[in-house]
Order: structure tokens, then sequence, then C-alpha cells
């Protein structure tokens, strides 16, 4: 008989948070938080007077859904947990978030530095959210 194997939905949602609580840090002026600003080209008190506690649960939501996706193809894919986590994240940051990124990035004339601020958080976050859930499966 076939084991059944279920998405981990605590693993999930500890996930999301780790992937918020990266990107609180990564846009914060102790990392890439003035040049990422510049690269959009506003300052601290535009994108201070631009906030909204929505952007931060749908960014939570969208947070949720990334890991929730990473759970999901694990569970079909029978990989060994931990290092099809991290191939699953690696594969689906590299090629379903940040070529199109680069493609829009491209085409929207946007500056290198922005596109390498938003692509390697994409992918370190996806790559951390893979290895937990990776281990908690």
């Amino acid at each position: 008989m076939e084991q059944v194997v279920c998405v981990n939905y605590l693993a999930v949602l500890v996930a999301g948070a780790v992937y918020m609580l990266l990107g609180a840090l990564w846009y914060s002026p102790a990392l890439f938080g003035n040049l990422w600003m510049a690269g959009i080209g506003k300052t601290r008190e535009q994108v201070q007077k631009d906030y909204s506690a929505w952007k931060l649960i749908f960014a939570f939501v969208g947070s949720l859904l990334a890991a929730y996706g990473i759970a999901r193809v694990l569970v079909w894919s029978y990989l060994d947990p931990l290092w099809g986590g991290f191939a699953i994240a690696l594969v689906g940051s590299v090629c379903f978030l940040i070529a199109p990124m680069g493609i829009n990035e491209l085409m929207e004339h946007r500056s290198p530095k922005l596109f390498f601020i938003n692509a390697f958080y994409n992918l370190i976050g996806f790559i951390i959210m893979g290895l937990i859930i990776g281990l908690w499966q």
C-alpha cells in the first residue's frame, strides 16, 4: 500500500513568516534598503507615506502561497525532503521568478542593481523556505 504524504502546514506557515522576516531585513537600511529606494526612485519618506498594512497582509499571503507551492511540489515529487525542498526552491526561483523578473526589468529599463537586489532576495528566500519545508516534511 502506498504511503500518503501530506503538506506540513506548520512548515508552510513558518517558511512564509521567515520569508517575510528576511524581506524586512533585506530591504532595511541595514542591508539593501537604501540601494533599493534609489533603484525605485523614492525617498524613505515617500516609502513610509506609501506604507499600508494591506500591503503587508497581501505580501504575507503571497509568501504563504509560495511556501505552499514548494511544499506541494515536494509532496508530488517523492524526492528526498531536504534535497528536494532545496532543489525545487532553487529551480522554481530561477526559472519562474528570476527569469521573468529579468525580462521585466530589461524591458522597463530598470537598474541592474535593483534587479539583483530583488532577484537575490527571492532566490535566498525561496531556498530558505525550501530547506525549512524539507526539514519538516
